[in-house]
């Protein structure tokens, strides 16, 4: 029964009549858990139904959940337990604390000698535009889930923003937000995980423009006599990025240069590989979510393990070992009308996310 949590239903005849104005009931009767079975026709217009009396058994604090079994299909009525312990306080320290961590690994950025050298730029400024520039591309995938969330009617947490290690280059760990009843159907599961990735591509993209125009590139030979005996991190940018800096004339494919991105270039990168890394079609990922609603699940979990594979490639060892943890130490989690196939809409919306997917891929060129 998904993890709902069963009650007795009292009002079986109410329920009972319910159903029966949207489906062609079969038969019908109370299992041990206090649930309701439907034995119901199968109709092409069960996805239209499913999710009217969704709504209208939700506003009586019930839920229905549609299961194939062939040659009719089982619906399924039980009481709804909303799902508790989450706190705003909690939410709201997590995403100050993660600020904090921002404008510290910023600063730290900001007064390093290349930097001081290279950008000559006010160090208050920069750190707050770097913290800006940070927020701004989570905030948005954040607000991307929650925004698709309320279209859907559907109830969710505040995020919850992890706070990294400042002075690392890693001034979070991105963040989570939890929904507090299960999806309807596939199209609101796909609609909710591309949400996120979407919304932080857009505005990494904003913040690139004026990251990649604010860098300084040079020749390798300067930077070698420059820069050579400093310690420096070298990163593959993603193919996006490398595609504005030959736009933009930043560099040229006859010459060997190296740039220099600056705090805000950096934050674009970081939130490129956030949304690469969260869009690989990996179990709990929010990639995941698109996967599992678009393709079988046989297909899906190859998909996750190729994703897993690609972690490990790209250094991400334990980000690979947890996703293959959970992905088989966890219940897959279904919509509520499983049975419904996705729309063809979003299938052609897939393949675009296919291609965002590679534009924020680590690829050098």
């Amino acid at each position: 029964m998904e993890g709902l949590g069963s009650t007795n239903i009292i009002g079986y005849e109410e329920i009972t009549r319910e159903v029966s104005q949207y489906f062609s009931v079969m038969e019908s009767y109370i299992r041990a858990d206090g649930s309701i079975e439907f034995k119901i026709f199968p109709t092409e217009d069960v996805k239209e139904k499913f999710l009217e009396l969704w709504s209208s058994l939700k506003s009586k604090n019930y839920v229905p959940i549609l299961r194939k079994d062939e040659p009719y299909l089982t619906l399924y009525v039980t009481h709804f337990i909303e799902r508790k312990g989450y706190s705003k306080k909690i939410a709201i320290i997590l995403f100050a604390a993660t600020m904090l961590s921002m404008l510290i690994d910023g600063w730290v950025r900001s007064i390093s000698p290349i930097e001081q050298e290279i950008f000559k730029w006010n160090p208050i400024v920069i750190t707050l535009l770097y913290a800006i520039a940070f927020i701004g591309i989570l905030g948005l995938h954040e607000l991307g889930h929650l925004f698709l969330s309320r279209k859907h009617k559907m109830a969710s947490t505040l995020p919850y923003f992890i706070p990294g290690i400042p002075g690392t280059g890693v001034p979070t760990f991105g963040a989570i937000i939890f929904a507090t009843e299960p999806m309807a159907n596939k199209d609101q599961q796909f609609d909710i995980g591309l949400a996120g990735p979407l919304f932080g591509f857009i505005a990494a993209c904003v913040v690139s423009v004026f990251g990649v125009l604010s860098s300084v590139p040079m020749s390798l030979n300067e930077f070698n006599i420059r820069f050579g005996n400093q310690p420096v991190v070298f990163v593959d940018v993603p193919l996006i990025m490398n595609l504005m800096m030959f736009a933009f004339g930043i560099v040229s494919p006859s010459q060997s240069t190296v740039v220099i991105l600056s705090p805000i270039a950096y934050a674009a990168w970081f939130g490129f590989l956030i949304t690469f890394l969260n869009t690989l079609p990996a179990w709990q990922l929010d990639g995941g979510h698109m996967a599992r609603s678009v393709l079988p699940e046989k297909w899906h979990r190859a998909a996750t393990i190729i994703s897993a594979l690609i972690m490990a490639l790209l250094g991400f060892i334990l980000m690979a070992l947890l996703v293959l943890f959970f992905s088989y130490g966890q219940r897959e989690i279904k919509p509520l009308d499983d049975v419904s196939p996705i729309s063809k809409s979003r299938k052609v919306v897939y393949i675009l996310i296919l291609v965002m997917l590679i534009l924020c891929a680590p690829i050098p060129l």
